[in-house]
C-alpha cells in the first residue's frame, strides 16, 4: 500500500481559504517532492502470532537526517510503540524499517506509522530555485518556507488492520473477503454484506444478495446485485451500512461497486466452470484492491480442473500482491512451489 505524502508550506492553507471566495480556487503550493515512501504488511506467520510491518522510505532528491519510523498499535494489543531511526540518508539511498508485532488472529482495529525526517535546507532550496526559475512569486514563498524547516517533518500514515488465520490486510472489516465460499473442495474468496446491513431497498437488497452468493445462487446474485449497482452508480453515493450498535459505516460507491462485481465475477465463473473468460477478465483488470483476490479465486478454479500449473502461475501472482497470505501461500507449496 502505497503512502506518498509531501509536505505543504503554511501558507497553502490561507490561499485556500481565500480563494473559497473567489471563483476560482488558487493552486496549492507545495515543497518539492523530498521523499518517497512505502508502508505494508510484509509478513505473517499466524502459527507465531507475528505480524511484520515494513516501511520503505527514500531520500528521492535530497539528503535526509534523523529519519524514524515509529508504530502506534491499539491499546486492546497490550504492545508497546516500536521506534527505528537513521541518522542519515544520503540523496538516493534507502532505508528498509521492519516492525514485528504480537497478534493473535481475528484482530481488527487501526494502527499508525509516524514517520518523521529533517530534509537538508540546502538542497530543498537548489532545488525550488531550479523548478520554480521562471515564477519569482512562487519561489519566494517556498524558500521562505524552506528556511523555515529547522526540525524533522512529519509524514505517515494511519490504518486499518484486519489479521485472521488465512490473511492480514489493511482494511477494515466491512470491506474484507472471506474464503468461505466452496466448490469442489476449494475455497473461494467473496465479499458478504451482513444482513442486517441498510435501510430499505438498498437493506433488502444488500440481504437478498449476501443470501445468493453464499448459497451459490446465480440468478438471484445477479439480480439482487444488479439492482444494487444500477443505485450506486446512478447515485454516485456510498453505501451507507448499519452496525448492531446504530452505528453507521460508509464504503464509497466504487469501492462498493467493485466488491459486488468481483462477488459476480467469481460466482460466474465457478457456477459456469469457465476458467478462460475469468481469466481474460482478471488480466484486463487495473490493479487495486479486488485483483489479488479474483487472482486467488482464479487458481481455485484452475485448481478444480486439476489445471495445476495454471493455478500455481496465479496463486503466485496473488502471493506477489499480498505478500501476508499464509492461504494461498499454503496452496502453493501444495502445487509444488
Amino acid at each position: 500500500m502505497l503512502c506518498k505524502k509531501y509536505a505543504l508550506t503554511a501558507l497553502s492553507v490561507c490561499f485556500a481559504m481565500a480563494g473559497a471566495a473567489l471563483p476560482a480556487m488558487t493552486p496549492e503550493i507545495r515543497l518539492p517532492e523530498w521523499q518517497r515512501s512505502r508502508i505494508d504488511i510484509s509478513e505473517w506467520k499466524p502459527e507465531q502470532n507475528l505480524l511484520t510491518i515494513r516501511v520503505d522510505i527514500e531520500a528521492c532528491n535530497v539528503q535526509l537526517e534523523n529519519v524514524s519510523s515509529q508504530l502506534h498499535l491499539p491499546t486492546e494489543l497490550g504492545s508497546t510503540s516500536q521506534k527505528h531511526e537513521r541518522a542519515l540518508l544520503r540523496k538516493g539511498d534507502k532505508v528498509v524499517f521492519l516492525h514485528k508485532v504480537s497478534v493473535k488472529p481475528d484482530f481488527s482495529g487501526w494502527a499508525e506509522v509516524e514517520l518523521k525526517a529533517l530534509p537538508s535546507q540546502t538542497e530543498i532550496l537548489q532545488m525550488i530555485k531550479e523548478m520554480h526559475s521562471k515564477e519569482p512569486v512562487t519561489s519566494a514563498v517556498l524558500e521562505a518556507e524552506a528556511l523555515t524547516i529547522k526540525e524533522p517533518l512529519f509524514f505517515g500514515r494511519s490504518m486499518p488492520l484486519l489479521v485472521r488465520d488465512d490473511i492480514a490486510l489493511c482494511t477494515a472489516v466491512e470491506t474484507a473477503f472471506r474464503p468461505d465460499y466452496k466448490a469442489s473442495e476449494n475455497e473461494f474468496y467473496l465479499w458478504y454484506p451482513e444482513s442486517g446491513f441498510g435501510k430499505g431497498l438498498t437493506g433488502e437488497g444488500l440481504k437478498a444478495f449476501a443470501g445468493a452468493i453464499s448459497t451459490g445462487n446465480l440468478k438471484v446474485a445477479e439480480s439482487a446485485g444488479g439492482m444494487l449497482l444500477k443505485k450506486l452508480e446512478t447515485a454516485k453515493e456510498p453505501l451507507l451500512l448499519t452496525r448492531g450498535n446504530n452505528e453507521t459505516f460508509s464504503i464509497p460507491s466504487g469501492v462498493a461497486i467493485e466488491l459486488i462485481e468481483a462477488d459476480l465475477m467469481t460466482l460466474r465463473a465457478v457456477i459456469n466452470k469457465d476458467p478462460a473468460s475469468f481469466e481474460t477478465l482478471v488480466e484486463r483488470m487495473k490493479p487495486g484492491y479486488t485483483k489479488p483476490f479474483l487472482m486467488f479465486n482464479l487458481a481455485s478454479l484452475f485448481r478444480s480442473q486439476n489445471k495445476n500449473s495454471k493455478a500455481r502461475d496465479w496463486y503466485q501472482k496473488a502471493v506477489e500482491e499480498i505478500p501476508a497470505w499464509p492461504l494461498a501461500q499454503k496452496h502453493l507449496k501444495a502445487l509444488g512451489k
